[in-house]
């Protein structure tokens, strides 16, 4: 049985879409990324030295936008620089990564692998993609396991093919009653029983082999300030069933609520850790229709204690990151600090979420 006491950090998004990285990007968030034992953030972009085979739909996004291409790998430098910042596991399960195609996107794990850093949620097969990772620390073993449902079709890994693990959901419209048939009828949504079931798989797998596991969902209503999807409760619930002990996310904008189902904290979106363009914030050139600038200057941390082989203790710790994409990991009484709680804690009623924590972000558990 494993003993003592351990810390993990896990952030959200990070979008570095420049071929000029700044080298203070991380300088103040490195201290404290670097003194937890275990560092988690998803790596929502491709990087590469060159840009591969563009998915069609995003070609034409490409096509439509006039300051050049919008979906372009990053700089592959940008990744060094996440690993001497501290990351030591990243998912690569999103909406993002397969932007620059196969080649890029397999560049992309290969130079987190290079950086020191695990990648979790895509492979070369679907068999790959699947596979966990475990880090080890003292008698501890974590495993981290990643899926997303935001992703344009054939971006999910295949038996022969490259690509994300998939966690998708089927949408319908439901009518309150017979004679509003038709008339403004409500959005629902299902997930799919066959991604869901090969992921219950991994975990019920991955929970015999390790004392704790993460898992990253990309997923959720892209612009609502605090809606959750009728797809993403009954997921999280099941995948806790399955052997879960928390659940970090990240695909919408904003930062939203939370709750706490058998014990367990489900963060339903962490936001942006690091948000770098090339073009200004202030657009929105992809069709998004909500402020941009407004969502992604802040986001979430989690510092969260593991104890004797379970996780005791789950802290949501507020990052600003501002006009400059630049993160800062805030303390109490620090500006943006309370703001940007009080947000979490308004969107978790909004949502009609159980999540409860204190004036610093501590989550009841129990």
């Amino acid at each position: 049985m494993a003993s003592g006491t351990l810390s993990l950090f896990a952030v959200g998004d990070l979008q570095l879409m420049t071929r000029e990285p700044p080298a203070d990007l991380f300088t103040a968030v490195t201290p404290v990324l670097t003194a937890a034992d275990v560092t988690f953030g998803n790596c929502e972009w491709p990087y590469a030295e060159e840009a591969g085979d563009t998915h069609p739909v995003e070609a034409h996004i490409n096509d439509d936008f006039d300051l050049g291409d919008l979906f372009a790998p990053g700089a592959p430098e940008s990744i060094a620089m996440m690993g001497a910042a501290g990351f030591d596991v990243m998912s690569v399960a999103n909406n993002h990564t397969m932007h620059g195609g196969y080649r890029a996107f397999l560049r992309t794990i290969a130079l987190l692998e290079e950086s020191g850093i695990a990648p979790v949620g895509g492979g070369d097969t679907i068999a790959t993609a699947r596979q966990p990772a475990i880090v080890e620390r003292g008698d501890h073993k974590i495993g981290f396991l990643a899926c997303t449902s935001s992703f344009l079709p054939g971006a999910h890994a295949g038996r022969r093919t490259p690509g994300i693990v998939p966690l998708r959901r089927h949408t319908y419209a439901e009518n309150n009653s017979w004679h509003d048939w038709g008339v403004e009828p409500d959005t629902r949504t299902l997930i799919n029983r066959d991604d869901l079931a090969a992921m219950i798989e991994s975990i019920t797998a991955l929970k015999a082999q390790v004392d704790v596991v993460v898992l990253s969902c990309h997923w959720g209503i892209l612009e609502h300030e605090s809606a959750i999807a009728d797809y993403q409760r009954e997921a999280a619930r099941a995948m806790i069933d399955a052997g879960v002990d928390l659940i970090v996310s990240q695909g919408p904008l904003p930062i939203k609520g939370f709750e706490v189902y058998r014990g367990k904290a489900i963060l339903y979106c962490m936001g942006k850790f690091a948000m770098i363009s090339p073009w200004s914030r202030d657009e929105t050139p992809s069709g998004i229709s909500a402020p941009l600038l407004d969502e992604t200057s802040r986001g979430l941390g989690a510092s969260v204690t593991i104890t004797d082989g379970a996780i005791t203790g789950v802290q949501i710790v507020p990052v600003y990151l501002g006009s400059s994409g630049r993160p800062q990991i805030l303390n109490p009484g620090e500006p943006h600090y309370d703001a940007i709680l009080g947000v979490v804690a308004e969107r978790t009623i909004a949502a009609k979420l159980n999540g409860a924590m204190d004036a610093q972000g501590r989550i009841v558990l129990g």
